[in-house]
């Protein structure tokens, strides 16, 4: 089921990169490791891959430099940054480069599972979709929101295919404009527009679909530190199950 999927583990810990093997591998993962940046864009270049799990703090060419250079080679391999819990310099800057889904380190085996399935499963080969004429909408279902469409407005993001994502999470809110989720992830893509004043009402927004709704709690937080401070450690959090676990 997983066989056909591709992890690579970029990590300067030998230990943690073995327990991330074996845990992968566990399932029916093909992993590969590399223990710095430098290595890891040179496995890339040979050996494409389906995932890459990025350790922020190494020794040399950090998780944030290795990450810009991916994307600055046209690169776009869905990435997960690993780090220590709020340790990320400036979560806005990795959201940027595409990287919207975090763990922090300790993890347990079933986190790093299901998060790697989720990316995985979100980015998984698909016919390509026929994309709307500019100034189109795209069809709106009678039968009520579909996690789909969540799902492809996440790895839209994952992209940084801002316009597409933004048609369908408006698709999304038109469907059920109750939908906490909807909110925050237009939120998150606001965010990543540097548009801040419109990323608050989406919070919000989702705060009052669903008050205790913890995604746009935290995501309101980096919100009020990166206006507050000009930065903030607090990764992006997509909701359950692709956000922080």
């Amino acid at each position: 089921m997983n066989g056909a999927a591709r992890i690579l583990i970029v990590d300067d810990e030998p230990n943690v990169r073995l327990v991330f093997r074996t845990t992968l591998e566990a399932v029916g993962y093909a992993v590969d490791e590399v223990s710095d940046g430098g290595a890891a864009l040179d496995r890339l270049r040979e050996s494409p891959a389906d995932l890459v799990l990025l350790d922020l703090q190494m020794p040399r060419l950090d998780g944030m430099a290795t990450l810009a250079r991916l994307r600055e080679a046209g690169n776009d391999v869905p990435v997960v940054i690993i780090t220590a819990h709020g340790s990320v310099p400036d979560a806005v800057a990795a959201m940027k480069l595409g990287a919207i889904d975090f763990l922090a380190k300790p993890l347990t085996p079933d986190s790093l599972r299901r998060m790697v399935a989720e990316v995985v499963r979100r980015h998984a080969e698909e016919k390509p979709e026929p994309s709307s004429p500019a100034g189109e909408e795209e069809f709106v279902s009678p039968f009520g929101l579909s996690p789909a469409t969540l799902s492809r407005a996440k790895r839209a993001l994952n992209r940084r295919r801002f316009s597409q994502a933004e048609v369908l999470l408006r698709q999304a809110l038109r469907m059920d404009p109750g939908s906490a989720e909807a909110h925050n992830l237009m939120g998150v893509l606001h965010e990543m527009r540097d548009e801040r004043d419109a990323s608050y009402r989406e919070y919000m927004a989702a705060l009052k679909a669903d008050r205790h709704y913890a995604p746009a709690e935290n995501n309101m937080r980096r919100h009020e530190e990166r206006s507050a401070r000009g930065s903030s450690a607090v990764p992006v959090d997509l909701g359950e199950p692709s956000g922080r676990v």
